[in-house]
């Protein structure tokens, strides 16, 4: 018997006829397969959702009959769908085109528990026969269609598709119809289009040829055992009838097989001598099911059509015998989808920014090995914060790779040389080295967006892995922006009397500032922001009070004394995402004598701030730790100070900010929950309008566990967490 290990997966195999669900172990599918017709829809009807339905019942039921149940679930789809499970056209599955259809994350809402893998049926078989080296895969059943493999290539270029996953799908290119069907009709596919590969070679299109050749052949039509068999009416014929009676040397069933492989030998020629390929694996319930009288019509054409110079100049009967091979049996799409999720296994994502591109990409590399001075850590969820949009807009020289640097990880394997931290444990890290202020994570180090990431021990042993509370909850990626909130607000409430505060920004830093302010015990705390959308969704979150906001426009320093009583602020902080020196300039009206000027953010390098009096102070000098006294208008004192990043201690000062039923609840600055293949977009979009999906943002979060191109938008509860399923 098999044994069942963590490399089991549950695999379902969606045809156009049949779909099954097995369960695969150790390269073999063991006993238990369930099998049901894939439902065809009446007219005017889906039956998309159905089928999704019955699969997922099929599934659950599978995993609880197995003794060592198994999250992955892979799904080999019969139809044209990108690897990150969306559907670029399912009609020769479901009737219905369904374009754009997420079907990773809609299985994956019926099937909360499962860790999803999606891909074409035939783009997973391949991968059963990766030990033939460089082949195609053709398969001829509902559809037709040509993947090739190449072994030799990096994980994710064996396959010859695109950068989506798609390629291939030559069942719907128009070929030259054969002269036996000249007058008698227009052969279709499913698809809809006419006249295509399909419409001749396909297992349906093939019967519906039978139809059309006893028109153009009336004599051996009536001579032939499927006249027989039909009564005389060809339509009432299956493709198990015409196995039979072609296996039994019928002279017309042998003619329609030739006419219907006749186009599929030429693009088996044009594609072997386009790409020097001398195998390829033929697959599909139509073309095994009707055997060797399909092979050998469709070997009979490649003879007659083999051309006699350039790439098959001295080509023997051998090597055209070699050409075509069937399949082992009709396992292929679950064996193959199991052995691509094997291999899956030994890679992992990451959003990778290429240098000096405005754009990022999500690509597959190697799994990393642990040293014996490194551990690796699985990266469950990641913060997107304006400085990634910065290297994205290209307003920062960084070019770290990958992106990012607020998450929540668990440790997976450690080196033996490194003991600050244990397998198991959840962590978040801090960015910050707390020797050196220009070595940072997800700045000129690669940051955190990556399903897996290995780090030198050192950096736990620097304190900046700090271990977190076993539930791992995503709203914990925001303690690395707090801890630094910690820094910022500490300096500006010690170096002036911090009674009552201004943050000038309604991102994540100011509303930060605005909870730990009020944390502490601020007499007051406004918030000022240059849009209306931050400033409502701070209200509605209950982050602060309505009469407490202010907007942003010349008349901002009269709106402060206001709001104080003429008192003016005894700190401001700048934590916008841009224009900091010209939201100051006329501010300093606002404050109080003695009151501080934290430049937290909004500040670019080379930005200089002009204060009262006419002089001109650089900000990165003040950023960086310098301290500036200057006058201010009514003939009072003020600091400009700054900050950047926070200490290992500020981090975890952090964490217990927020530890217990009465700490900070970060939660309600989370508005969007999404996937890592939805990142590129959602980064795009952030960049260029501040949304996501043309709705107001806050914090948006990147869960790396879940499936496909996943955009969630959420309200701050019910969050997810590590150690809870999903």
């Amino acid at each position: 018997m098999t044994a069942l290990t963590d490399t089991t997966s549950i695999c379902v195999d969606m045809g156009g006829t049949t779909t099954r669900i097995g369960v695969c172990a150790e390269g073999r599918l063991l006993p238990g397969t369930v099998r049901f017709a894939t439902p065809k829809p009446v007219a005017g009807s889906s039956i998309r959702d159905a089928h999704l339905d019955r699969i997922a019942e099929a599934v659950s039921r599978v995993r609880s009959a197995t003794p060592v149940p198994t999250r992955a679930v892979g799904l080999a789809v019969g139809a044209t769908v990108a690897a990150t499970g969306r559907i670029r056209n399912a009609a020769m599955l479901w009737h219905e085109p369904s374009e754009g259809f997420d079907l990773a994350a809609a299985v994956a809402a019926r099937l909360p528990w499962a860790d999803i893998t999606v891909a074409n049926d035939i783009a997973a078989a391949t991968w059963r026969y990766r030990a033939l080296g460089r082949f195609g895969l053709v398969t001829v059943s509902t559809g037709v269609a040509v993947k090739v493999f190449d072994d030799a290539l990096p994980f994710d270029r064996k396959l010859l598709v695109d950068d989506q996953g798609l390629g291939g799908e030559v069942g719907h290119v128009r070929v030259d119809p054969p002269a036996e069907l000249a007058g008698v009709g227009t052969p279709w596919c499913e698809c809809g289009n006419t006249g295509d590969l399909c419409s001749y070679a396909s297992g349906p299109a093939t019967m519906r040829l039978v139809a059309l050749l006893a028109t153009a052949w009336p004599r051996r039509w009536r001579d032939s055992k499927l006249a027989v068999l039909a009564e005389g009416v060809p339509e009432r014929l299956t493709s198990r009838d015409l196995a039979q009676v072609a296996g039994a040397g019928d002279e017309f069933a042998a003619a329609v097989l030739r006419v219907s492989t006749r186009p599929l030998a030429t693009q088996l020629l044009h594609t072997s001598a386009l790409l020097g390929l001398r195998r390829f694996v033929v697959m599909g319930g139509f073309a095994n099911g009707v055997g060797m009288p399909w092979y050998t019509a469709l070997r009979a054409n490649l003879g007659e059509l083999l051309p006699q110079g350039g790439w098959f100049t001295g080509w023997t009967a051998e090597d055209l015998d070699a050409l075509v091979r069937p399949s082992v049996d009709g396992d292929d799409s679950l064996l193959g989808m199991a052995a691509f999720q094997a291999a899956r296994r030994d890679q992992y994502r990451e959003l990778h920014k290429p240098v000096g591109e405005g754009r990022t990409v999500v690509r597959l590399r190697d799994r990393p090995r642990c040293g014996r001075e490194q551990f690796v850590a699985r990266v469950a969820f990641a913060g997107i914060c304006g400085t990634d949009l910065q290297m994205v807009r290209g307003e920062r020289g960084c070019e770290p790779g990958v992106l990012g640097h607020e998450c929540v990880a668990q440790v997976v394997e450690v080196g033996d040389g490194v003991s600050a931290v244990a397998p198991g444990e959840v962590i978040g890290v801090n960015p910050n080295h707390p020797h050196d202020d220009h070595d940072k994570i997800g700045h000129n180090q690669p940051g955190v967006l990556r399903e897996v990431a290995v780090w030198d021990g050192a950096l736990a042993d620097r304190g900046q892995a700090v271990r977190l509370p076993a539930e791992g909850r995503a709203e914990w990626v925001l303690l690395e922006p707090l801890a630094c909130a910690v820094r910022s607000l500490r300096m500006a409430r010690d170096a002036g009397r911090g009674g009552r505060i201004l943050v000038l920004g309604g991102g994540i830093s100011g509303l930060l500032h605005v909870l730990l302010a009020r944390r502490w015990g601020a007499r007051q705390v406004l918030l000022a922001n240059r849009g209306g959308d931050r400033l409502r969704l701070a209200v509605e979150r209950g982050v602060v009070a309505a009469e407490d906001t202010l907007p942003v426009d010349a008349g901002l320093a009269s709106a402060v004394r206001d709001a104080t009583g003429g008192a003016g602020v005894d700190a401001v902080v700048v934590c916008v995402s841009g224009a900091g020196p010209d939201l100051l300039t006329g501010l300093w009206p606002a404050l109080a004598d003695g009151a501080t000027v934290h430049l937290f953010g909004g500040f670019l390098a080379g930005d200089t701030i002009r204060v009262p009096g006419g002089d001109v102070v650089a900000a990165h000098p003040i950023r960086c730790g310098q301290r500036r006294t200057v006058r201010l208008p009514d003939g009072g004192s003020g600091v400009l100070l700054g900050s950047r990043g926070a200490s290992a201690e500020e981090y975890r000062e952090a964490l217990e900010l927020c530890a217990g039923p009465d700490g900070l609840r970060l939660g309600p600055l989370i508005s969007h929950v999404v996937s890592l293949d939805a990142v590129p977009a959602v980064l795009d979009d952030l960049a260029a309008t501040g949304r996501v999906g043309g709705e107001p943002t806050l914090r948006v979060v990147v869960d790396l566990r879940l499936p496909g191109h996943a955009v969630h938008a959420v309200d701050g509860t019910m969050l997810p967490q590590l150690a809870s399923p999903r």
